[in-house]
């Protein structure tokens, strides 16, 4: 256990980890629209959020409504037992994901059509029943590319999954050239990928292609999935039309 003087300086120096991640533009100072990001960063509902912007800015102790080093650091603080070396962690991590996607958007931004499609799933899928073809081929002359990040482990998915297959073979049925379909695996072990794949009616990314598959995936984090399922729809030329198709099928509106 530490001696209070040893607790004292831990405190403060976790504090001053904490003003550091939370002063994003780091200019020193931490406004009100900082505490807010960071606090939507971690997940903190909204009134969570509202409250601990009062909380903390009762430190502002010269009324310029923002919070110094000195006056942010004057005594520790704690959000629901989190510790501030868990919330400035938390929030450094947040952040680089936050990066990280930005980056990943940059990399498509000058990518259409197949090339976007190969950027973001390969260039192999896997086809049924477990055959290799072309991305190209899969996607050839479809008017709209449909993006299912989801995992056998996940009960809304197993859920939602048989609903997804349903809205496709309706669609199929009208038009087969309207609609293609790729399953993004979130799964742990390719065991279970093929498993559940095997209720799916439409192409996969190969469980092998580590790049394309899980929450880190090119389409990952092209569209900043941290749930799942999650169902996007592209045109043709790559341009994202929704992320919110779980919602869309759910509402049978397609």
């Amino acid at each position: 256990m530490l001696d209070p003087e040893e607790k004292k300086k831990a405190e403060s120096a976790a504090m001053e980890s904490l003003f550091a991640a939370m002063d994003l533009n780091g200019d020193g100072y931490i406004e009100k629209s900082e505490i807010e990001k960071c606090f939507g960063l971690i997940g903190a509902p909204p009134h969570i959020t509202q409250q601990e912007v009062q909380t903390l800015l009762t430190r502002d102790t010269d009324g310029d409504g923002k919070l110094n080093k000195k006056e942010f650091c004057v005594a520790t603080y704690s959000v629901a037992g989190r510790s501030p070396k868990w919330l400035a962690e938390a929030v450094g991590e947040r952040l680089k994901e936050a990066k990280k996607k930005e980056e990943a958007k940059k990399e498509f931004a000058s990518l259409k059509g197949m090339d976007f499609f190969k950027a973001l799933l390969g260039d192999k899928l896997l086809g049924k029943p477990d055959k290799e073809l072309s991305t190209e081929t899969a996607l050839d002359g479809k008017e709209y590319v449909g993006v299912y990040l989801s995992a056998h482990w996940c009960p809304p998915c197993k859920r939602f999954t048989p609903k997804l297959a349903e809205a496709f073979a309706m669609i199929e049925s009208k038009d087969a050239k309207k609609l293609a379909m790729v399953f993004v695996t979130c799964d742990r072990d390719e065991g279970s990928f093929k498993g559940y794949w095997g209720s799916m009616p439409w192409n996969a990314v190969p469980f092998s292609a580590k790049d394309y598959t899980g929450f880190n995936s090119k389409a990952g984090m092209f569209l900043g999935v941290e749930g799942i399922p999650t169902l996007a729809i592209f045109d043709k030329n790559g341009k994202l039309l929704t992320d919110s198709g779980v919602e869309k099928v759910l509402i049978r509106k397609y």
